[in-house]
């Protein structure tokens, strides 16, 4: 083996997940050949596919997902029989086997989670797939000890472990070898290692760290062992373990209760406990569907352990009342229903779950962007139950999932008033089934969400109250296709002209659902959306809530909110900016007031309308916002001054034929203010262009970086197809792009020599670099050299900004700040300038999305380190 080739398997062995990565000085760990020669090896290694890097400083390398595919399908079989394998136990089996392949003995693991969710059988397989690799020898033992079967003897304990010598103590009256004798060469296995008194945590760490140990008794004789360790327990490890023992343990696994276990996996454990039970019994066993979407539904206090005894009962008891057919075991109600059960065949350890699950492959992609673009249900179920055609008609639409998905739409009925009728029920169950069966790649998701761009927002909105629903039994990542498909499926529930939108928020677990179902029932249409907020929730709270998913409406016609108590002022004046339409908040929300507006939002009547007519008929507080009126009107700012901003006013003019569209700048911390004000200077606004990513609340927003980084097509559609032409909007960018160059750089200085002052300012930004960590992109570094430039400039002039210097200072700009003498003595130095605090605040605003600023003290010392 040469030694490119031994460089590559030790990589193999020690960073095989695929969010490990390693740096060549990492590799200096487990090879004696020079960092020359191994950056050698693993640029060839890229070269030739397995590795890849990312040029960042120093560079860090992964293993190509190729090779990790590969390596999994070929080492990791113990894992193979590992329920969720491939889904929410992905992580920690990637841990275990990372966990397993560490040079030189591996390194321990703690396994956390409540009592059931399979900590010791994890265990058992780590074990497994150790002896498989050959990473212990194939008869090594998993030695296993609950610590707190002597949790009330620490010494005992500590004998158990060590083993003691004859004297000891009371009794002992020979030599006598421990666990970790016993486990030499393997694995021990310490459950409920909270259990361990502080002494025996210092004992095992100091074996740990030393590899050898004392027996109880006699501290001058070392026994040495090598011990493979594996930690579980139920409790925080932050409150019952010791800090240098946790220190020890570098892979935490923490494993999901069953409610939180994916519903697929779910059924597949299940599935799993009946078949074992049968083979147990050597006889069929009936279960009515039922009883297993009860088991899947019901808290399980005792998680998956529980649950396995659960089933063991229960075919006991039916095993004594077992006939010629099977162990039958019937549904909640106590009634045998044969056409609705799943059977668990003895002679088959895969049993046909299809009634529970209704498996099928998958629709192909074309199918579903087709319905996406069409949203023609009919067709779309037809050629769906065309692909599932294997099984029954009368068979297809029963089971666990069929059931789910029925319940859920009565319960998104009574909340939003629309009845979802036969075939829409249908295309909803197949969508459903077709995003729990097949990985979707997230690129995907997104496009389909841009193909039903089509659907009225209503449609949307009513598309995330049944994704809220499901979201009850799957995880958001499991459904993520279900909100493009049921916008498709509900743009035909709804009216296409849209609506002013109502929203009920009232304390309580389901008040506002209450009111607002009882509302929405009753008209027989989608007017109220509502939010149920807990008893212990205040205005701020409320107020965040609202934001949250006002921000995710985007567009808006005009907005009611009815509350049942807080502060209307508070709620208000922090909603209207984030809206573009009128505002109405009325407080002593009630059915009877409720039912009220969406009737007059079912009619269509205007804000100002709703308003006149609810003066005198409700004894309530109220508060209306007239909303920004349709204007003409863009304004530009730029955080390094008005120099950019006119020559990106200028470009922008010379595009937009339009003359009444006025083209503004507006000063970058002015503009702040009118924003958190809602100042009526910004009424009318079509487009705010900045240069750094602002909080614009209402307006629409765009800054420099996207336009030079997205995609035209996009750009055009979302914020310039009212403005200009897409040709010229190209024309445009393709222009500013040449702005923000460096030859753009040096065309708005004014006296200072470019090429100079580019190399001295680019010493500033690699000192931050360096001081943080981290490679600025390229726009950034555009940016900042084109700031810094123009402020040197400002300060050789005496026209340095300083209106923030009084300001009170947050403590990462405390900490940045103590960088800025540093950063600065050559430029203030060389120029005899003055660096004020708000020119200083300035960068500090422009580098701030990009880095993650630690306490003062560990910047402070970067900066020393790297001086020195």
């Amino acid at each position: 083996m040469s030694a490119k080739e031994d460089l590559y398997h030790k990589l193999n062995a020690t960073w095989r997940t695929p969010l490990c990565s390693f740096t060549t000085q990492d590799c200096e760990n487990f090879t004696s050949a020079s960092r020359s020669v191994i950056s050698l090896y693993l640029n060839q290694l890229c070269e030739d596919g397995y590795l890849r890097k990312e040029a960042t400083r120093p560079v860090r390398f992964w293993l190509t997902e190729h090779c990790l595919e590969q390596d999994r399908s070929n080492t990791a079989t113990a894992f193979n029989a590992l329920i969720g394998s491939m889904g929410s136990l992905k992580t920690a089996v990637e841990l275990c086997v990372a966990a397993v392949n560490y040079p030189e003995g591996g390194l321990p693991v703690l396994l956390t989670g409540e009592s059931g969710v399979g900590k010791s059988y994890l265990a058992q397989l780590l074990h497994q797939y150790a002896c498989e690799t050959g990473a212990v020898a194939t008869g090594a033992r998993l030695v296993e000890l609950n610590c707190a079967d002597y949790a009330n003897n620490p010494e005992l304990l500590s004998g158990t472990l060590f083993g003691y010598v004859k004297g000891a103590f009371t009794g002992a009256d020979r030599h006598k070898t421990g666990l970790l004798d016993d486990a030499d060469g393997g694995f021990l296995f310490l459950d409920e290692v909270h259990r361990l008194s502080a002494e025996n945590q210092e004992k095992l760490f100091l074996f740990m760290d030393k590899g050898y140990f004392y027996r109880l008794g006699d501290n001058s004789q070392p026994c040495k062992a090598r011990v493979r360790f594996v930690f579980a327990t139920t409790e925080n490890t932050g409150n019952v373990l010791l800090t240098t023992f946790r220190r020890r343990i570098p892979v935490n696994i923490q494993l999901p209760s069953w409610e939180s276990r994916p519903f697929m996996e779910q059924l597949t454990l299940i599935s799993s406990f009946f078949s074992h039970e049968t083979r147990r019994f050597r006889q069929d066993i009936h279960v009515d569907n039922a009883l297993i979407r009860q088991l899947i539904a019901t808290p399980v206090q005792g998680n998956i352990g529980e649950l396995k005894n659960h089933i063991k009962v229960l075919c006991a008891s039916a095993w004594a009342r077992r006939n010629q057919t099977g162990i039958c075991i019937d549904g909640p109600t106590g009634r045998h229903n044969e056409k609705d059960r799943v059977t668990f065949s003895a002679l088959d350890n895969a049993p046909d779950m299809s009634s529970l699950s209704s498996f099928y492959s998958g629709p192909d992609e074309n199918l579903l962007e087709n319905f996406c673009r069409s949203a023609n249900v009919p067709l779309f179920i037809r050629k769906l139950e065309e692909q599932a055609g294997r099984l029954p008609a009368n068979r297809f639409y029963q089971g666990t999932l069929w059931q789910l998905t029925k319940d859920s739409l009565v319960e998104f009925n009574d909340l939003t008033g629309i009845t979802v009728g036969p075939v829409m029920e249908k295309a909803v169950f197949h969508c459903l089934q077709w995003s729990l069966n097949e990985p979707v790649e997230e690129e995907r998701v997104k496009y389909l969400n841009e193909v039903t761009g089509y659907a009225p927002l209503r449609a949307r909105l009513l598309a995330q109250e049944c994704v809220t629903l499901f979201e009850k039994h799957f995880t958001p990542a499991q459904i993520c296709l279900m909100e493009p498909l049921l916008s498709a499926i509900f743009s035909h529930q709804v009216e296409p002209e849209p609506l002013i939108q109502g929203i009920i928020v009232s304390h309580g677990s389901s008040t506002a659902s209450s009111i607002a179902g009882t509302a929405n029932k009753l008209l027989g249409g989608f007017y109220l959306k509502a939010f149920d907020m807990p008893l212990s929730v205040n205005t701020k709270g409320i107020i965040s809530r609202l934001k949250e998913w006002i921000i995710r409406l985007k567009e808006q016609n005009g907005m009611i909110i009815l509350v049942d108590m807080g502060s209307l002022q508070d709620i208000y004046s922090e909603i209207k900016l984030h809206i573009q339409g009128d505002l109405l908040v009325m407080n002593n929300v009630s059915t009877a007031m409720a039912l009220d507006i969406a009737g007059k939002i079912q009619h269509k009547l205007a804000m100002k309308e709703i308003v006149d007519n609810i003066k005198g008929a409700w004894e309530v507080e109220a508060r209306y916002y007239s909303g920004i009126v349709e204007g003409n009107k863009i304004i530009i700012s730029c955080i390094s001054g008005e120099g950019v901003a006119r020559q990106l006013q200028e470009i922008t003019r010379r595009y937009i034929s339009d003359e009444s569209i006025d083209i503004v700048t507006m000063e970058y911390d002015d503009l702040k203010w009118k924003i958190s004000k809602a100042d009526s200077a910004l009424y009318g606004t079509r487009l705010l262009i900045t240069t750094t990513e602002i909080d614009a609340g209402y307006l629409p927003q765009i800054n420099t970086r996207q336009l030079i980084g997205e995609k035209p097509e996009l750009l055009w559609k979302n914020y310039f197809s009212q403005i200009m032409p897409i040709q010229e909007m190209q024309r445009m960018i393709d222009e500013i792009v040449i702005l923000f160059t460096l030859e753009g750089v040096a065309g708005h200085l004014s006296f200072l020599n470019p090429r100079i002052i580019i190399d001295e300012v680019e010493n500033v930004v690699k000192f931050f670099e360096l001081t943080y960590g981290i490679h600025f992109e390229s726009y950034l570094r555009i940016n900042l050299f084109m700031h810094l430039a123009a402020m040197i400039e400002r300060l050789l002039t005496h026209d340095g900004l300083s209106h923030r210097d009084e300001f009170e200072l947050t403590p990462h700009q405390h900490a940045y700040m103590a960088l800025v003498p540093e950063a600065f003595r050559t430029l203030i130095t060389k120029y005899r300038i003055t660096l004020t605090t708000t020119e200083a605040l300035m960068i500090y605003e422009l580098m701030e999305p990009w880095i993650t600023v630690a306490s003062e003290d560990t910047l402070v010392l970067k900066n020393h380190h790297n001086s020195v």
